[in-house]
Parts: structure tokens; sequence; C-alpha cells
């Protein structure tokens, strides 16, 4: 097993994946509020340096897209994370399932051959069946929305929670696990940073792998490769 094989000064594992979007409910809310309730994006990491030792990450964002773009920015808050840690780690290896959207495309798998020059750190991506079995990162989701919902519903109006912001700030607060927000401002100043679209239209399709989506491991060996 991947997962066995972590370990703080070689390469630590990190399972992603995005939880099923959380709509914001308030207490004693009006018929019509149903169709108007804003949602937040989360996106769960659990994160294993050893075989007893492990990190939960959420990040919590207003940007309900599952794109290329959200999940390259992630990336650069995990990396950021983990080196602060473990500054002498010389690898992560990336773990999630192959949802095409997001994770298993050539855009993504592009920029894995970026990573080390984009955050600083190698990389691998191994992949596991889409939407086959429940792990981890689905406890780390299911976790904020439960104690969300159930203080929001016992609560008082002044517990309302109606904006992503406001979800975040309330499971910071509330939970042991590392939280995060990234709005849509500083995902669209990442991509613009980094000129993401500049580099998928550039690279292409010289850096675009034929039948990626049979693929399930990926190693690079430099960018393009």
């Amino acid at each position: 097993m991947i997962k066995d094989q972590a370990d703080e000064h070689e390469t630590i594992v990190v399972h992603m994946d995005f939880a099923e979007n959380h709509t914001l409910l308030a207490q004693n809310e009006i018929m019509q509020a149903h169709w108007t309730n804003q949602q937040a994006t989360l996106f769960t990491v659990h994160i294993k340096t050893a075989k007893e030792k492990h990190h939960s990450l959420i990040i919590i964002s207003d940007y309900l897209a599952y794109d290329v773009e959200f999940v390259h920015t992630a990336q650069s808050i995990i990396s950021d994370y983990v080196k602060s840690i473990y500054p002498t780690v010389k690898q992560l290896n990336y773990v999630s399932d192959g949802a095409l959207q997001h994770f298993k495309n050539n855009k993504s798998i592009l920029n894995l051959t970026y990573h080390q020059v984009d955050f600083g750190i190698p990389v691998s991506w191994s992949f596991s069946a889409t939407a086959h079995g429940k792990g981890a990162v689905d406890g780390i989701g299911a976790a904020v929305k439960y104690r969300t919902t159930r203080m929001v519903l016992s609560g008082t109006t002044s517990d309302a929670i109606l904006t992503p912001e406001d979800l975040y700030k309330f499971t910071q607060s509330d939970s042991s696990m590392n939280v995060f927000y990234m709005n849509q401002k500083r995902i669209k100043n990442h991509c613009e940073k980094y000129q993401l679209l500049n580099r998928w239209n550039r690279d292409k399709p010289e850096g675009w792998i034929n039948q990626v989506r049979s693929q399930h491991q990926f190693d690079p060996v430099g960018i393009k490769k």
C-alpha cells in the first residue's frame, strides 16, 4: 500500500478529494431561502507522514467550479504546509480518484511536470478508481458538515453561517484540523502568477499524454516528461 510507505524524510502521501458542496443553511429560514442558499466548496486533504502519524486539512472556498485551476491552487497550499512542517521531505505522492474534470486530465498531468518548479518539491500522482470506496478524506468533509449543521440548527439567529467565509471562521474555531480559505480572487491571482492558461496552450499537444485516462500512475522526470 502506498500509504504504508509514507516517511516524513522521504515521501509524504497526500490523499485529496472534493467533498460534495455544502449548502449554507439558516435556522427558521423562510421558504424562499431554499432556492437562494449559498454553497461552499470543501476540498479535503489527508496527509500521511508515518504509519501512525497524519494531518487533516480542509480548504473552504466560494469558488464552486471543480476544475484544474482550483486543484493547482490547492496544491500550492498543500506543498507550503508540508514543507513548513517537514522541510527535509524529498517528495510528495498525491493520491486521488480518477475524476476527469479536475484530476485525471492532460492539464493536471502537465502541471504535475512543473510541480517542482512551481512549488519546490518533486511529486508523483497515483489514481484509484473514481467513486470507489470511502477514505479518510470523506470523513473530514462529513465531520465539518455535521458540526456546522448541528450548530446552525441548534443555535440562534446569531449563529447563522451564511457565507463560505463564515463557514471557514466557524470550522477554524470548532475543529482541530487545519483549515484554509481560498476565495475566487486568490485562485484567479494564482492562475495569473503561474500563467496556467498560457502553459496549457503553449505546451499542447507536445505535453499531452495519449490515452491519459487509462493510466493510473504518473512520475514526472522533467517538464513535459
